[in-house]
């Protein structure tokens, strides 16, 4: 089901009720909140993913939470995650996405001055902008239209239907997946965009050496798959090799005290034998989904809030809308997570 109008809905009405009374109504006292990026300048490769928060909005989020939560140490999530996540007290605990240049020079910095640790998921394809997530290329792509020739356009909307017949090419940009990477970068060339260059002027991913740098700080570091493909369009065998390899690689390069696992994109349709094999092999101690508010009942996993709401530029109501939608779904027996 896609929450997404219902949630738009929703948001209007989130004001009316104490946010103290939706926190108990739902038993949901420990929270996750995850972003991405937070930037007072225009990021043309995130700006057609999602709202990329200021950083007043950004702080205005954080002190909301702050004022109804206390920050939750990296212990309270371990613990609570053995708990299924709940709490007797109000917590929360944020985490960034995708390992993005803006987590060191923009994110870390209003952390550290709040005083709470958080966590940092990090795709080793990315470290050191060796490679550019292919959702990435195509928010670039989007971007430049304005300044493409029709001709241009139409070349690259001849090659897309030569493996898409019934697709346009903001259709296929807006949806395109990991498998579709060389059909970006054919468009790419049309379009006269380095995606190369890109990388190397921009830099918007962190490197090693950054990373490093925040787990010193006293930052959790975690991975997030090796190259942020779609778990829900890939085997078995494809899913956990995207686990492990993404696993070692934090392991060999940053040995973290608690080895985590954030699943790019969604974990919802990743079945129960993923999450046994990865369990029963140690791959990893703790992992994370994107369902916002819901009951989980597989060990050691809990899932967090999405942030950069497209309706919503205040946190608040992002979060007052995930209580009232987790009520809703309860009435209707939707409030667990079924795999």
């Amino acid at each position: 089901m896609n929450s997404g109008p219902i949630k738009r809905l929703l948001s209007p009405f989130t004001g009316f009720i104490p946010v103290e009374k939706l926190i108990a109504s739902s038993g949901h006292r420990f929270i996750l909140p995850f972003w991405h990026a937070v930037s007072d300048v225009p990021l043309p490769h995130l700006s057609q993913l999602y709202r990329v928060p200021t950083v007043s909005e950004f702080e205005r989020d954080l002190d909301f939470l702050l004022k109804n939560y206390k920050p939750a140490s990296l212990e309270d999530v371990f613990r609570l995650a053995n708990n299924n996540g709940k709490s007797n007290q109000n917590l929360f605990f944020p985490s960034f996405d995708d390992g993005l240049a803006e987590c060191y020079h923009v994110i870390a910095p209003i952390l550290k001055k709040k005083g709470f640790q958080a966590a940092f998921f990090i795709n080793p394809a990315f470290v050191g902008n060796k490679m550019l997530f292919h959702r990435l290329k195509s928010s670039l792509l989007l971007n430049s239209f304005t300044q493409i020739k029709p001709s241009g356009i139409k070349s690259a909307e001849q090659l897309i239907q030569k493996h898409f017949p019934n697709k346009n090419i903001h259709q296929f940009l807006h949806k395109a997946k990991f498998t579709d990477h060389l059909l970006l970068d054919g468009i790419a060339e049309i379009f006269g965009l380095n995606f190369e260059l890109f990388l190397k002027l921009k830099q918007p991913y962190m490197n090693l050496q950054q990373i490093k740098e925040l787990q010193a700080d006293g930052f959790l570091i975690g991975a997030h798959g090796m190259d942020h493909r779609e778990f829900f369009l890939s085997s078995e065998d494809e899913i956990l090799e995207q686990i492990s390899t993404s696993m070692e690689f934090l392991i060999r390069e940053i040995n973290p005290p608690v080895n985590t696992f954030a699943f790019p994109f969604t974990d919802s349709k990743v079945s129960n034998s993923v999450f046994e094999k990865a369990n029963t092999d140690r791959l990893w101690d703790l992992s994370f989904g994107t369902a916002g508010i819901k009951d989980e009942t597989m060990k050691n996993h809990l899932q967090r809030i999405p942030m950069e709401s497209g309706v919503n530029k205040d946190g608040k109501k992002v979060i007052r809308t995930e209580y009232i939608w987790y009520y809703l779904k309860s009435v209707f027996g939707k409030n667990k997570v079924r795999r």
